[in-house]
């Protein structure tokens, strides 16, 4: 945990020919950036696969700002009181609490000025999205995924905003629910470490979604295909979606000769009869999807040695930011080892 260079996305995770398998490559940037950064640093660098200009800020300041603060003696405290460990609601209680103090304690100076200086330099008078990336998700056997919230924050109110996304975001670590779960696979919760993937947010995206790099309903591997689910906007949210709302949900058959489209289910935010995604939006996602199934499988997939099924988890947006008006364009937001069928 000594690496401090708040790293662009692409210089995150060294490819250098002669310095391991993708696999070793990726987790050695793990322990500096966390898994999210660290395959977001790999989709940056594959063709067809479209995203944010983005960097890495390092667990090394989660670390500095939870000494300096003395939280990680308080953490300790709590591990070590048989109350905490053994009656769920003083748990939550107490980590609340601790939430609360890392929100309302200060960040080293010399770090904030980095900081300030990298953002007027590569992302001037933008919003910044500040995502989490530990190394305890997106794993092969702990994917975690929900555990941590990103938050978004303004540069133009630099305590209120913007330092107040990365106290929030780095306070995450400390949720119940991710304790519990962390408690739940024997995963040591000192051992655990922020980093942050930070990236110009998405104001107002026409769509959200997240697929699958393979078909899932297909264990004999003879109907090959992505699996998508997709909603309109960026108001419901299709991982945890409001109560009653649906969205479109179908098999692409990105390899067959005419390209089939198999709709499961159809949201019911926009007029019957039409769909999330055009047609050439959907060839556009499974472009990507299928770029980014054959680039990982160095890492997670056959070509790493892996047996029994394999897929990405990858998670997208379109967006017309950068032509108002036009159709909007793909943007990939991660992507991680899918674990849906208990691999």
């Amino acid at each position: 945990m000594t690496e401090t260079r708040l790293k662009d996305i692409a210089d995150l995770v060294d490819e250098t020919p002669g310095t391991g398998t993708l696999k070793e490559q990726i987790q050695k940037a793990i322990t500096a950036y966390g898994t999210k950064a660290s395959n977001y640093s790999i989709l940056a660098k594959t063709k067809d696969v479209p995203v944010r200009p983005a960097f890495g800020i390092p667990v090394y300041y989660y670390v500095q700002f939870m000494q300096q603060n003395g939280f990680f003696a308080q953490v300790d405290a709590l591990i070590a009181d048989p109350t905490f460990a053994n009656d769920p609601a003083v748990r939550d209680t107490k980590l609340a609490e601790l939430r609360a103090a890392i929100e309302a304690a200060p960040i080293d100076v010399a770090f904030q000025d980095l900081l300030r200086a990298k953002l007027a330099a590569d992302f001037p008078n933008l919003t910044m999205r500040f995502r989490t990336s530990t190394n305890a998700e997106d794993l092969d056997g702990f994917p975690c995924a929900g555990c941590y919230d990103s938050h978004t924050g303004d540069p133009a109110d630099w305590d209120a905003s913007l330092l107040r996304a990365i106290k929030r975001a780095w306070a995450g670590v400390w949720y119940f629910r991710t304790f519990e779960e962390r408690s739940y696979h024997s995963i040591d919760h000192k051992k655990v470490a922020m980093a942050l993937l930070v990236h110009h947010n998405f104001p107002d995206e026409e769509a959200n979604g997240v697929a699958v790099t393979a078909n899932p309903y297909d264990d004999a591997g003879l109907e090959p295909g992505f699996y998508v689910n997709v909603q309109t906007g960026g108001t419901a949210e299709v991982v945890a979606p409001p109560p009653g709302v649906t969205s479109d949900q179908f098999l692409y058959y990105f390899y067959y000769s005419d390209r089939p489209t198999t709709y499961l289910g159809h949201s019911n935010l926009i007029p019957k009869g039409q769909t999330v995604l055009t047609p050439v939006q959907i060839l556009e996602l499974g472009t990507a999807l299928d770029a980014i199934h054959q680039r990982f499988s160095a890492a997670y997939g056959p070509k790493s040695g892996s047996t029994g099924f394999y897929a990405m988890d990858v998670e997208f947006k379109f967006d017309d930011e950068d032509a108002p008006g036009q159709p909007a364009k793909l943007r990939v937001k991660q992507a991680r080892p899918y674990h849906g069928r208990g691999e």
